[in-house]
């Protein structure tokens, strides 16, 4: 008879893209792997977040238009009900990390604001909390319901509208551009860019855009950054840098991330700009230097936009989740007392047997670069795979229709990774 073992406890905080996606990994891959090779090791996961619902941003510029092409719910999805499946061996909290103690691996989870901290033990903790936008159109901020209302209101507003001026001239932006212009041609539409439109492709790329832009009548206005805006009777009140004021009807700020979730985090590791750094290309947090440091972190691992150079898109965090997940296995084998051997593509281990090892291997982070889709409107848009230009049928095949609807339900329930 199999002695059992205390379960070994992993954290992951944050239940957006890149956390749920690690949970379902985690359970139906990597765990089923790890017990296959030590039945008396067993294995708990628990997933913490601010919100109950999962948010599929990447359809957001659509689902703003109304609420009949992309209704509320199609687009938040019931995280408790996502990991029914596993019984047990998950569980749900919604709370926010408020504290970590890296020394004695506890975070301190506050379930309500204001009411006392929790202090949750782990044995291995993953980072995915992420980055919040300045409009809770394009990021959950708290409760799902408040992006829901955002939705509405924009509902509401956009078929009253004459003119929309947009901050920011990233895809988020201008596919907000293209979804209003489309939907909404009699509106006249500004977009501001502190730099210039889509600066993070190809040149030929954001040209491309840039003549879409100007053949829907959009006005495009480069390296001028929105300073301040305040709500009137009447619309908006937009403060340009370069001196100008607009008064439009609505105001949508695109411009990105106006906040990292790391606040928590012990500030060593933290960059410059409060995004974490990693030790390695397999996604553990560095920390201090020194063993002896009470922050210096083990068995902790960070994915998604909080990772110091991130690029912030979903591509990106897609090919974290099998990295990230290789590295913890590969940990747990080691503190198991497992032989490791070191190749030259990374760790592997040398008495696994094929093919249930490739989940207890190192896995190489090898994401798709220069590769984005910028929709404008159903009809087609921008993009390029590797940096080679799409034409606008493969974008409008591959993401104009649709958004990437496709991938939402595969996603939350978990069958887009089949069980090891």
């Amino acid at each position: 008879m199999v002695q059992r073992l205390s379960p070994r406890q992993i954290v992951i905080l944050g239940a957006n893209f890149g956390g749920i996606n690690l949970t379902h990994y985690l359970l139906r891959k990597t765990i089923p792997a790890l017990s296959r090779l030590d039945a008396s090791q067993t294995y708990h996961v628990t997933l913490i977040s601010p919100n109950d619902h999962y948010f599929f941003k990447i359809a957001a510029p659509r689902a703003m238009i109304n609420e009949t092409t992309i209704p509320a719910n199609k687009i938040f999805k019931s995280i408790p009900r996502a990991i029914w499946q596993y019984g047990s061996q998950c569980t749900f909290i919604q709370g926010k990390a408020v504290g970590l103690a890296p020394k004695e691996r506890i975070v301190n989870i506050e379930q309500a604001a204001g009411s006392e901290n929790r202090g949750l033990r782990y044995d291995s903790l993953f980072i995915c909390t992420g980055t919040t936008s300045a409009s809770p159109l394009w990021t959950l901020h708290g409760d799902h319901q408040i992006s829901v209302d955002a939705m509405k209101d924009m509902h509401e507003r956009l078929p009253k509208a004459k003119t929309v001026l947009i901050a920011g001239a990233g895809a988020v932006g201008v596919e907000a551009a293209g979804e209003i212009a489309a939907a909404f041609p009699e509106i006249k539409i500004t977009l501001v860019a502190g730099g210039d439109v889509l600066e993070k492709t190809k040149p030929a790329t954001a040209t491309k855009m840039k003549k879409i832009l100007s053949n829907a009548g959009v006005e495009v206005i480069t390296n001028v950054r929105v300073n301040d805006t305040s709500e009137k009777e009447n619309g908006a009140n937009v403060e340009l840098s370069d001196g100008s004021t607009r008064l439009v009807d609505m105001f949508i700020d695109a411009r990105g991330a106006r906040k990292v979730n790391s606040e928590f985090l012990p500030k060593p590791w933290l960059d410059q700009f409060g995004r974490v750094v990693t030790l390695d290309t397999y996604f553990r947090v560095k920390g201090p230097s020194s063993p002896s440091d009470r922050q210096t972190p083990a068995n902790t691992y960070v994915i998604g936009d909080i990772v110091s150079g991130s690029l912030n898109t979903a591509i990106e965090v897609d090919a974290q989740i099998p990295v990230v997940a290789s590295s913890f296995a590969v940990d747990v084998t080691t503190n198991l007392g497992q032989e490791k051997v070191a190749t030259s593509n990374g760790w592997r281990l040398s008495w696994v047997p094929s093919p249930r090892a490739r989940y207890l291997v190192q896995n190489e982070y090898k994401p798709m670069k220069d590769t984005i889709l910028v929709p404008f409107g159903p009809g087609g848009g921008v993009g390029q795979v590797m940096g080679f230009q799409l034409s606008n049928f493969n974008v409008k095949q591959a993401k104009s229709e649709r958004f990437f609807l496709e991938f939402l339900e595969p996603a939350i329930t978990g069958s887009r990774y089949s069980k090891a």
